[in-house]
């Protein structure tokens, strides 16, 4: 990236780069203006949210219990000023207390209102239970034993609610004079940083003047004299560099092959660190230990035996003596031992099956080819869909080419996100680690007619075809 970055800069003309330093100490300085409105507005929200939520249920709170008492006593009297039961005024309460619930965020809140709502519909069925009932005494006892105590409850759990509030209310004060006093640190950190900054890019753009217009006047001196093998000038800008295209012609395509070579010796250096980092999967190696020890706890040691066995193999084969290129026999053995500790943890999901002829045995390709490929079958297309899947491995010659299929019945892909990826792969785009580190491998080891063939299917499956050469000897192509 910061190579990228330097090189794009040193591309632009002296305007460009003017504006640039310009445009770096303006920006800084709107994005933290951003910033500081940002936090201010988003603790306003929560502050007007909670006080709201303070608001409506205090006057829930002083009205509801007297309410309902009185008219519930007035009905399980007789008396003329209350003959129906008092439901609607309880789903109004109902009504408060979810649009409470749908603003309130914190855990404490949400369930004393929660508890309010369960009282609330509690209460109602007491109230249809007293309606039922003709005794007086009996009515009496209800009213005494159910409804009181349940507005009690309801007026409790609201007072619950309305503390949680309020001591919220003095977090969000609290931490929003925090978070204040933080930012506004913060922006006097950015700021004097980007001063500094703008600084040191200020005084290199006037020494990335003066240096190349010394070293091109050297250069003219010792062209002069018939030396003609100069150093290259460090040229930072458009308008000095046309003035060195002519005298640097012939360095310039020497500089080019040179770049070509380190190109290539970056690729492969790239390549070994990719196959290095590939072979490191700590997360499969804990998920299996796991397993392993959850195995041995059940009881289940042959189990436990067998897979400790495929682990084994598993890192064995990977290891592989420390050589890049192994046989297509080892290969399979390595998916194989990765697939039988897979299918312990999700036997419920997957079958593979793997057909290797014996001709075949020999044939030499990279390491980690086959083992990336089932992985992304088993996490892409078994995982994804319901009921049991199977993972088919079929290797098969074509002429003078192998043919490998890594085929499964998963959810496979929709036709815009198979059409991405097969984009990607032909640009060398990177799209996921596995399947673009092995297609790069395969052509630098045998040139970009080999390689990935992706095929799928929405709802059917993915096949994911490698093709490779027959040989028992390979070395990256030049």
């Amino acid at each position: 990236m910061k190579k990228r970055f330097l090189k794009r800069y040193r591309n632009m003309s002296l305007h460009q780069k003017l504006r640039y330093i310009m445009l770096s100490l303006a920006l800084p300085l709107v994005l933290c203006m951003f910033a500081a409105l940002g936090v201010f507005v988003c603790y306003a929200g929560q502050y007007r949210k909670v006080t709201h939520n303070v608001t409506i249920g205090s006057s829930f709170n002083l009205n509801f219990k007297e309410t309902i008492d009185l008219k519930m006593y007035h009905y399980s009297v007789g008396s003329t000023q209350q003959k129906e039961l008092p439901i609607e005024d309880v789903e109004e309460a109902v009504r408060i207390a979810r649009s409470l619930k749908a603003t309130t965020r914190y855990k404490n809140s949400r369930q004393a209102l929660l508890n309010v709502i369960n009282y609330c519909e509690n209460l109602k069925s007491r109230m249809y239970m007293l309606e039922q009932t003709k005794d007086y005494d009996s009515r009496q006892l209800q009213l005494e034993n159910n409804i009181y105590v349940l507005t009690g409850l309801i007026r409790g759990k609201m007072l619950d609610y309305i503390y949680y509030e309020a001591a919220y209310l003095s977090d969000i004060g609290n931490e929003m004079t925090r978070s204040i006093t933080t930012t506004i640190v913060c922006i006097g950190g950015i700021m004097l940083l980007v001063v500094i900054t703008v600084l040191r890019r200020s005084l290199y753009f006037s020494k990335d003047i003066t240096q190349p217009i010394g070293s091109l006047c050297e250069n003219v001196r010792l062209i002069g004299e018939g030396k003609f093998q100069v150093n290259p000038v460090e040229i930072h800008d458009y308008e000095i560099a046309e003035l060195d295209t002519g005298i640097r012609n012939m360095a310039q395509r020497i500089s080019v092959l040179l770049k070509n070579v380190k190109q290539e010796e970056m690729l492969h250096h790239k390549m070994e660190l990719q196959l290095l980092q590939a072979q490191i999967n700590p997360h499969f190696l804990y998920n299996t230990l796991d397993t392993i020890v959850w195995l041995v706890e059940c009881g289940m040691n042959e189990e436990a035996v067998k897979m400790l066995g495929d682990l084994s193999v598993f890192f064995r084969t990977m290891l592989s003596g420390g050589e890049d290129i192994i046989s297509l026999e080892e290969e399979v053995i390595h998916t194989r031992s990765y697939l039988d500790i897979q299918q312990v943890r999700y036997r419920d999901i997957l079958d593979f099956e793997i057909s290797l002829p014996a001709e075949l045995e020999k044939v030499c390709l990279p390491k980690l080819t086959l083992q990336p490929l089932a992985e992304n079958a088993l996490y892409h297309g078994v995982k994804e869909k319901r009921g049991k899947s199977t993972i088919w491995i079929d290797c098969h010659l074509e002429e003078e080419t192998v043919v490998i299929q890594v085929r499964d019945n998963g959810i496979g892909m929709s036709s815009e996100r198979l059409q991405r990826l097969r984009t990607a792969l032909n640009d060398r785009q990177r799209i996921g680690f596995g399947i673009s580190a092995v297609q790069e491998r395969l052509q630098l080891f045998f040139g970009e007619a080999y390689g990935i063939t992706v095929f799928s299917t929405y709802g059917k499956g993915t096949c994911v075809e490698v093709r490779i050469p027959i040989s028992e000897k390979i070395k990256p192509k030049s």
